[in-house]
């Protein structure tokens, strides 16, 4: 079995990746389960945000601006390890990269400072809000908070548990990214594949959980690369 140790918030450690290349460990933290105010099926999440739009659409705009500025300060922090994003070719071989690197120009008004060492309830302020209004800044229709919690949280985990430190007590029996995404699958993001994929291991479609895995790690990845240039998400 492989275990994984949580990364603290304040100690940043470097690791030989996959590929041979020193990179440093993300220290952003996956999004807590709290923070899903109550444990409600996806039909009534539906229903519950038809219902607050009506009241008010900035109310649960609110929503998708949190989870902008949280994929903005993992782009920060992926900056600051000089990660790149893997384009990926058949059976998952990278043919190229691109660096992850946040528009300074873009982002001038945003205080990028802030966003890096700030909890979004400090950041988000009367000024900050009309940028996402007045800034020229939009998201895609259609955007939903719970996918977007779970890609963000799996790829942190999942690119943090391939490059970090784990001990193999399977005798390796079993391939360290499948174990890896079973674990995330299984156990870390359990309660949001459940709540969002109707369940966990293989899917309808006779998908592996790596491959599920993978493909969340993707569209985060993809986000990334979008919210870098002012686009969230892709």
């Amino acid at each position: 079995m492989y275990y994984y140790t949580p990364i603290s918030k304040t100690n940043k450690t470097t690791n030989v990746s996959i590929s041979g290349a020193i990179m440093g460990i993300i220290t952003v933290l996956p999004i807590d389960t709290r923070e899903w105010k109550t444990l409600k099926d996806r039909k009534e999440l539906v229903k519950e945000r038809d219902r607050e739009r009506k009241k008010s659409q900035q109310s649960v705009d609110e929503r998708i601006h949190y989870m902008w500025f949280k994929y903005l300060q993992l782009c920060l922090d992926l900056e600051s390890i000089d990660y790149s994003i893997p384009k990926r070719g058949g059976r998952g071989k990278t043919i190229s990269s691109t660096k992850v690197e946040v528009s300074k120009d873009i982002y001038r008004d945003w205080d990028l400072e802030k966003v890096k060492k700030s909890r979004f309830s400090e950041w988000y302020d009367d000024d900050k809000q009309l940028l996402f209004y007045e800034g020229g800044f939009r998201y895609t229709r259609g955007t939903q908070y719970q996918p977007l919690v779970k890609r963000f949280n799996v790829f942190i985990q999942y690119t943090n548990m391939m490059n970090g430190d784990f001990v193999d007590d399977t005798g390796g029996t079993m391939e360290k990214g499948m174990r890896v995404s079973e674990l995330i699958m299984e156990d870390l993001q359990k309660y949001r594949y459940e709540l969002l994929d109707r369940g966990t291991g293989y899917d309808d479609r006779g998908t592996t959980p790596q491959k599920r895995v993978l493909n969340d790690v993707v569209d985060c990845e993809n986000s990334i690369l979008a919210v870098c240039q002012g686009k969230f998400p892709k």
